[in-house]
């Protein structure tokens, strides 16, 4: 059993891959500032309450943004289950062509999120990842990873929005029935869904454009929940990035 560890800014993701096919995940929060002992804890804790055992794990994939929580998780893998984790980085072959001015500061998140997409979709993609942050990236006809644009997040942008007005309040993020609210709550959600949602349709035609041919749209990330009704032309895929680890797991290993 594999296990494939994406550690995104605001959460943290486990998938358990069993002969090629993700039976089971789990999430947790994010917390870069959180010692050895803590996190083990807590990931201990989390797997104890979801009756599910590491005892048939034989190997492990890390991809993190968050360069402290990549040696935490590397040691708290060797020390429980004994093994060497695979991290995704600029050292490790994925396979993939990166078509960028400095390929080195392709993050690793990114770079999982290009092969998920094209095992799971082909070639010539455009791929929204909305997290802490929104990344929008291309995946070229010829599968290679071709132009990224990177955008605040739908959190990000709510919490600026509150933090940045003296009137406004704190709401939980919703789709409104319209996008002409009639409230504040409504009139606030809809700057933020809808919004991101023009965002995304923009960026997509916008890829197209430049890339000259048609591009298969694609959405994920843990906040595409927030949106992805809204994006009728795109194709929901929740742990595009897990199989895209799991992808480069195989390819290290031959």
């Amino acid at each position: 059993m594999l296990l494939a560890i994406d550690v995104g800014n605001t959460l943290t993701k486990f998938g358990f891959f069993e002969t090629n096919q993700l039976v089971k995940t789990f999430q947790r929060e994010t917390k870069p500032k959180e010692t050895y002992d803590e996190c083990k804890a807590q990931i201990d804790l989390l797997l104890a309450g979801e009756r599910f055992s590491l005892k048939n794990v034989d190997g492990v994939i890390i991809s993190s943004v968050v360069p402290s929580l990549k040696t935490l998780l590397t040691k708290i893998v060797f020390d429980s289950l004994g093994l060497k984790a695979v991290t995704v980085g600029p050292r490790l072959k994925t396979g993939l062509s990166l078509k960028v001015d400095n390929p080195n500061e392709v993050g690793s998140d990114l770079v999982a999120d290009a092969v998920g997409g094209l095992i799971r979709h082909g070639k010539s993609l455009f791929i929204a990842d909305l997290g802490t942050a929104n990344k929008f990236l291309l995946v070229d006809k010829d599968g290679a990873f071709a132009g990224l644009s990177i955008a605040p997040g739908l959190s990000i942008s709510m919490e600026a929005l509150v933090g940045g007005t003296a009137a406004l309040p704190e709401v939980a993020m919703t789709i409104p029935p319209h996008v002409m609210g009639k409230n504040t709550v409504d009139c606030m959600n809809s700057g933020i869904t809808y919004g991101t949602a023009y965002l995304i349709q923009g960026f997509a035609e916008a890829f197209e454009k430049e890339a000259g041919y048609p591009l298969k749209k694609i959405v994920t990330g843990g906040n595409a929940t927030f949106v992805k009704d809204l994006l009728p032309d795109f194709e929901y895929d929740e742990n595009l990035l897990l199989y895209g680890l799991q992808e480069i797991y195989l390819r290290s290993q031959r």
